[in-house]
């Protein structure tokens, strides 16, 4: 299990999990800054009106939202102020409370897209002769390698995505789930 406040790379962005909202300050609903806790030092995540903020059952949620002492997690920009604490922009923040699950996140490799009906197929991680079919809905969110909104028609077969997404169903075959945010890494 990984400890509070773990920053990982994921291809060309950084991902924290599990750090300790410290701080929130709003310029507007859409603007401001999130400082949190990670394992090695505090870090400021700057929101703006491209950030991606989710509550843990994918549900879009204004920054104002966010309360000191919540768990987020992240997706954000490599390339940091060097102020202190560090700032970076900030891709995707889901913001939960403690008794509350994260939200699943799976990085895979894009093997099929059906654009008429908004769906991509991935290899599963964990059985690669499996796959899951995300259904891509009208609130989701699909960003390129340096964070920036792009349209579905993007994805294509061979892409290597970070999918936040629904628990999956593995009863139905291919398994299924939705997503909220896509990040190509």
């Amino acid at each position: 299990m990984n400890e509070f406040g773990t920053i990982t790379q994921l291809g060309r962005i950084l991902q924290v999990n599990d750090a300790m909202v410290t701080e929130v300050f709003t310029r507007s609903r859409t603007t401001g800054y999130v400082s949190i806790a990670t394992i090695s030092e505090p870090l400021r995540l700057n929101v703006d009106f491209y950030t991606d903020i989710l509550n843990p059952f994918g549900q879009h949620m204004c920054l104002c939202d966010i309360q000191e002492g919540m768990l987020a997690d992240a997706l954000f920009s490599p390339i940091m102020e060097r102020r202190i604490p560090p700032q970076a922009n900030a891709y995707l923040i889901v913001a939960r409370e403690y008794d509350q699950p994260p939200l699943s996140s799976t990085t895979a490799r894009i093997t099929n897209v059906d654009i008429d009906n908004f769906i991509i197929y991935t290899d599963d991680a964990d059985n690669p002769g499996n796959q899951i079919e995300f259904n891509i809905g009208t609130m989701a969110t699909i960003r390129d390698k340096n964070g920036n909104p792009v349209p579905f028609r993007s994805l294509r077969p061979d892409l290597i995505v970070n999918v936040t997404h629904s628990d999956i169903q593995t009863e139905v075959i291919p398994h299924r789930a939705d997503a909220f945010h896509i990040q190509t890494l």
